[in-house]
Parts: structure tokens; C-alpha cells; sequence
């Protein structure tokens, strides 16, 4: 013990000044300490499941993957084991002359990005492979292993969150991981059914509203994004109005469903190619369509060139609570690392920011739970999003705490946005 006391004096001593040099002791002071207590009630508290819901849901997929088994092999016309990647790429370019759009040191590639890619040139067998192995990795990882991590001793799954294993400053969580549980898919989002709140009392998920783009609004100052904000709604339909020059009462279902691809894409700093797979469009297309956007968001423009340029300079970008994110790789020979590395730079103060603000949230929840003697207990933090447990008697004023704390937590040029739901288990409650 006195080594390990040692050891730990000597880390603060050797990080003190730099932490203070760098103007980051409010971000440990303010969030990253105050957090930990957060965690470790989290964590205590843990999680129970619906073990009969998991048990159905097993049989379900098991069902489903051995039909998919049969249309697999009626599609590739000769029995086929789906885990060995040199049968499948046999089958699928050589048997059936598929296009091979991507090499390994072995081989042509099977992997997701080329199945996807081929199944929307629609060709069948891709399609089907993929929908295999997202319903064998939903029974495998979640369906089938989730009721072998209750605790004997408390009944309920206790995860681990970890504050340092993100770069971007996310928590992630381990062991088991409960922050990737799949929510695109009717069989992924059944899942969530099976997590249900102590008898007397229902599951309160409260989840930020759009947090990124609002972040970028703020970070940006684009008098045009901030002004649809500002008027409420739905801000893809907004978005819509402003590029495609119409009133938004005129804006139709496929405006608003390629300004929201583009919304996000935004975020992520997605070029032409990427946006043009995900529309169904041409890259020339794509290229008009962002350009576009550009021209009626400039301010997002100029943000994002200025987070690639601060990268280049200084080497590093920052959150708007001065969380840094390095990136070395902004000045690296190799264009593919160069291109991922400006992107990183454009995204990471979005992403930080976004973890940096339900962090706060978080801890202003926790602190206010305690002042009001409340018997509510925050269970799960994933992404935007916070699952609380509640007593039915509480769920009124929880309902007010817990909007309060996340919309409140700190003011920005346009307004914070929560849904929160109630229901029997996460799924419902999330709905």
C-alpha cells in the first residue's frame, strides 16, 4: 500500500504542471473527479433482466438463422459454411462471378463493407449473409450471453464504465458492454425489452435531442443554422427549406430524408463518395448536394476548416470545455490516414463536447437526487442517453429533475432538447 501511495504521489507531482499548463484542471476538477462517484453507484446498482424474454428471444433468432441457413444455401446453390471467409469468397466470385471489390494478403475480401456494397447492386447472397451474421452476433453476444453475467449475489448485471478508454471523452463500458446493444433493427431493439426495473418501479430514459447538431450550431455561430433551431420543429425539415430554397410546409418526405443524411454526414465529415452510397446517388450529385448545403450553412463551412487548420498548427483540437483530442496523423505522408485524421479533427469537439455535457448532467443528477433524499437511482448511461430507475410514486418529479438537470446544464446559443419516456422496460420506455 505504500508503494502504491507513493506512486500515485509521484504521478500528481510529474502531471500537476502540465495539467496546468494546459489550462485542463477545470475538466478533471469539474467533471472527471465528480464523476467517479456517479460511476460507482451506477455500477453498484447495476441491472436487472427479463431472463423468460431473453430465453424466447434466443429461440426466435435460433429459428430465423436456421431458415436464413436454408435461403443461403438454396441462393448459393451448394451447402456453405458461412465462418470460413475463403469457401464464401469461392462462392460468391468465382461460382456466382461477383465483382471483387476489395483484396486481402489471402484473397478477395468478404468483409461487411463489400457484402453491403454488394447487396445494394442487388445481388441476393450478399444480403443474406449479412442478415445471418447480425441476428448470430445478436444471439451470441447479447441474447445468450447477457443472463450468464447476473450476479448470484444481487441478481442483476453490473457493468463497468470507464472514463479514459474513448479518446473523444465518451464513457464506454465493459464487462459486459452496454452501450452497443444494436437499436436499427426490430431484432436488435427487442433486446432491450429484457432489461426491466425492480418490481414498484418503471425504467425513465431521458435522451438529448439532436445534441451534435446543436453543438455544431453553437461551436459554428451559423446565423441560419442557429435560427432553425430557434424556431422549434423538426430541424431536418428546416434544413431542407434553407437548401432547397422552399417554404418548409413544401418540403417533401425525400428533402427532409437527404437533408438529415446530410446533417449527420456533416458531423462526421463525410465527402461525396460516402454521401452518395448512403442517397443512392451519383458522386457528381453528391458533390452539388454538399456544396449546397455549404453555401446556405457557410458558418458550418468555415468551422469546419478551421478545426482541420488548429489540428495542423497546434496539433490538437478541443471540446467547448477544453477537452483536447491530439491528432498526429493531420500531418502524415499517407492521404487515407491524412483524410481520417482531418475528419477526426472536424468531428471530435462535436463528439467531446457532446460526452463532456451528459457527463455534467450526470453529476448534477446524481447531486440532486441525494439533496431530495429521492430513492431514484441512474442506472445506465449510453451515448446521449441516461436510463434512470424509478419508484411509481417518484416518476412525476423525476420527470421535472431530470429534464431540469440536462437541459439546464449549460446555455448554448440554442436551446437544449430532452425526450423522456416511462414504460415496464428500456425498450417501451425508450418508445
Amino acid at each position: 500500500c505504500g508503494a502504491d501511495s507513493a506512486t500515485v504521489l509521484a504521478l500528481h507531482d510529474f502531471f500537476a504542471p502540465r495539467l496546468r499548463e494546459a489550462a485542463l484542471e477545470p475538466l478533471l476538477a469539474e467533471i472527471e473527479l465528480p464523476l467517479v462517484e456517479v460511476l460507482v453507484d451506477m455500477e453498484w446498482a447495476g441491472i436487472a433482466i427479463d431472463r423468460a424474454v431473453l430465453e424466447r428471444l434466443s429461440r426466435e433468432l435460433g429459428a430465423d438463422l436456421a431458415r436464413l441457413e436454408l435461403e443461403i444455401a438454396r441462393a448459393a446453390g451448394t451447402e456453405l459454411n458461412l465462418n470460413s471467409p475463403k469457401q464464401l469468397a469461392a462462392v460468391l466470385f468465382e461460382k456466382h462471378q461477383l465483382p471483387v471489390l476489395k483484396k486481402t494478403k489471402t484473397g478477395p475480401s468478404t468483409d461487411a463493407d463489400v457484402l453491403e456494397q454488394l447487396a445494394e447492386m442487388g445481388h441476393e447472397l450478399p444480403k443474406l449473409i449479412l442478415d445471418y451474421r447480425e441476428l448470430q452476433k445478436l444471439k451470441s453476444t447479447y441474447v445468450d450471453a447477457l443472463p450468464a453475467e447476473v450476479s448470484a449475489r444481487t441478481g442483476r448485471i453490473h457493468t463497468s464504465f470507464n472514463q479514459t478508454g474513448a479518446a473523444t471523452g465518451r464513457l464506454s463500458s465493459s464487462e459486459p458492454n452496454l452501450q452497443n446493444i444494436p437499436v436499427r433493427t426490430q431484432r436488435g431493439e427487442a433486446i432491450r425489452r429484457g432489461f426491466v426495473p425492480a418490481p414498484g418501479s418503471a425504467f425513465l430514459v431521458a435522451d438529448y435531442s439532436q445534441i451534435e447538431l446543436r453543438l455544431m450550431a453553437h461551436l459554428s455561430g451559423d446565423p441560419a443554422f442557429i435560427e432553425a433551431f430557434r424556431q422549434g420543429g423538426d430541424i431536418h425539415r428546416q434544413t431542407a427549406a434553407l437548401i432547397f430554397g422552399v417554404p418548409p410546409g413544401q418540403v417533401t418526405a425525400e428533402m427532409r430524408a437527404r437533408a438529415k443524411t446530410i446533417n449527420f454526414a456533416t458531423i462526421y465529415g463525410q465527402g461525396p463518395f460516402a454521401l452518395s452510397r448512403q442517397l443512392g446517388i451519383s458522386q457528381d450529385d453528391a458533390k452539388a448536394f454538399i456544396a449546397r448545403y455549404f453555401e446556405r450553412f457557410a458558418g458550418v463551412r468555415a468551422f469546419l476548416d478551421r478545426q482541420v487548420q488548429l489540428a495542423r498548427e497546434q496539433g490538437y483540437v478541443e471540446t467547448l470545455f477544453k477537452r483536447r483530442r491530439y491528432i498526429p496523423e493531420i500531418r502524415d505522408r499517407n492521404y487515407n490516414l491524412r483524410a481520417y485524421a482531418e475528419r477526426t479533427a472536424q468531428n471530435s469537439p462535436l463528439q467531446g463536447s457532446a460526452a463532456d455535457l451528459i457527463k455534467l448532467a450526470m453529476i448534477r443528477a446524481h447531486r440532486e437526487l441525494r439533496a431530495r433524499g429521492l430513492a431514484s437511482r441512474m442506472l445506465l448511461q449510453v451515448h446521449d442517453e441516461l436510463v434512470f430507475e424509478v419508484p411509481d410514486a417518484e416518476v412525476d418529479e423525476m420527470r421535472t429533475l431530470v429534464r431540469t438537470c440536462m437541459e439546464t446544464v449549460v446555455t448554448l446559443a440554442v436551446p437544449l432538447v430532452v425526450d423522456i419516456g416511462v414504460g415496464p422496460n428500456w425498450l417501451d420506455a425508450k418508445r
